[in-house]
């Protein structure tokens, strides 16, 4: 069912990332077959405006949605393993230009896409050849206030360019967005004790979805919520232990995050660290609060309130915990300890029900991808580890969404405005490290008749 948006996320853009080299190989194989996703991209004009040259348009979209590098497909390849790949709808993935009957003067985003899908739907293209719809038309009149759009939980993503240019960063955002997740924000905390911890208008800039550009890997509750990261790679913690991690995108295997219950929300501690085309700008060892199992609207918690983590002169991972940083919780009785980190490891020590944590003993098999489980310093079994397995719905409510999302899901929106930089290398406009996300309602209307599901937003 095709329905206006319940609200706009809009993220001002005020700087550059570099595009991203080869994908790394798979660190984790994908236990099942990598679910395709068929994705459908359509070249549109407007009355009052059209590609200057939609040859060359056509060969650039080819080459961001589904190039063996530097695309929209290599990056989630590499950033859930291969677990989910995108394929090209059709011959090619790219159909048109389709000439639309309406100006695009005003950027109306409702009516671009109504009659797209109605376009698609004359050429006998219907919802069951594709999982996303990415509907591409020329910005000269349009004067988009965004700088891409896309539809939470569902499958439709809108781009305006200008000029022979695409937003890399942008594209991955809003991807993500059809994938579930939202804007991706920080806390900042007084200190380390979890119940001074407060919302702010500021990016966590750990995550695409974060202002972090798409050099930057997804958050782990991310992964968690798509269920990328499972298994003996996210353990949920039922008990006092204590626990080495690795690198979230590192090579090998062992245990990338830790999921610990925190009264009815959970807290997820994490490693970060340069990996392949991914992080190479995050380190150390980061936590985020997931609110009553919304894993797709976790948040960054920040206990350096004073620190400036801005891409202009700042220190972006100042927010990192260094060994000896404790996290609290009095009223839950939980206690988070980095006891030790760097050189591609961490141990973390988690207190929960005021139970002390057991000291850590040598992992073995690190690195090589085999051997004993580095996760633990006592083995998963006494520690109370509960690890996530492939296709099993957790308990504490992390849900996996598909392309297209039910009735009511957001829209939310990419945007870019005076500051808004273009990249001299590759030629994408991409996001800051700084953006700010704003909110705006709009009221819905009525949905049109027309078959449900095609386009849920």
């Amino acid at each position: 069912m095709r329905l206006s948006p319940r609200a706009l996320l809009i993220s001002a853009a005020c700087g550059s990332v570099a595009l991203a080299a080869s994908a790394q190989s798979a660190a984790f194989a994908a236990e099942e077959s990598p679910a395709e996703r068929r994705v459908q991209v359509v070249m549109v004009n407007f009355t009052d405006s059209s590609f200057p040259d939609a040859t060359a348009t056509e060969k650039l979209l080819k080459k961001a949605y589904f190039g063996e590098s530097g695309s929209l497909t290599s990056y989630y390849n590499e950033v859930t393993r291969k677990a989910t790949t995108f394929k090209p709808a059709g011959d090619d993935g790219v159909l048109g230009p389709i000439d639309l009957p309406m100006t695009g003067a005003g950027c109306d985003s409702d009516k671009i896409s109504d009659l797209t899908y109605k376009a698609l739907e004359e050429k006998g293209i219907t919802e069951d050849d594709y999982e996303h719809v990415s509907v591409v038309f020329p910005n000269q009149k349009t004067d988009c206030d965004y700088l891409a759009l896309g539809s939470v939980g569902g499958g439709t993503t809108w781009m305006p360019i200008d000029g022979e240019e695409i937003s890399m960063t942008a594209l991955v955002h809003e991807f993500g967005h059809n994938f579930g997740y939202d804007h991706h924000m920080r806390l900042r905390c007084d200190g380390t004790d979890l119940a001074s911890c407060k919302d702010s208008d500021e990016t966590s800039h750990k995550t695409p979805m974060g202002g972090g550009g798409w050099e930057a890997g997804l958050t782990s509750p991310e992964l968690i919520h798509s269920k990328w990261l499972s298994g003996k790679g996210a353990v949920k913690v039922a008990k006092s232990g204590t626990y080495t991690l690795r690198p979230l995108y590192g090579a090998g295997s062992g245990v990338r995050a830790l999921d610990i219950p925190v009264g009815d929300d959970r807290l997820v501690v994490e490693l970060r660290g340069a990996s392949g085309t991914l992080d190479k700008g995050i380190e150390g060892v980061h936590a985020y609060r997931v609110q009553k199992g919304d894993y797709a609207a976790s948040a960054l918690v920040d206990t350096t309130p004073d620190a400036d983590h801005s891409s202009d002169g700042g220190a972006p991972d100042a927010d990192a915990l260094a060994a000896g940083r404790t996290l609290t919780d009095k009223a839950d009785k939980v206690q988070v300890k980095v006891v030790k980190s760097g050189s591609g490891a961490a141990t973390v020590a988690v207190s929960l029900n005021g139970e002390p944590a057991p000291a850590a003993t040598p992992a073995t098999g690190w690195g090589s991808g085999s051997g004993a489980d580095a996760g633990s310093a006592a083995g998963a079994d006494e520690q109370g580890v509960v690890p996530q397995t492939e296709g099993e719905e957790p308990a504490d409510g992390t849900r996996a969404e598909g392309a297209k999302g039910a009735e009511g899901t957001e829209l939310a929106e990419t945007g870019g405005d005076s500051t808004t930089l273009p990249v001299a290398a590759g030629g994408a406009a991409l996001l800051a490290l700084g953006a700010a996300f704003l909110l705006r309602s709009r009221r819905r209307r009525p949905a049109p008749a027309s078959p449900a599901g095609r386009h849920s937003r």
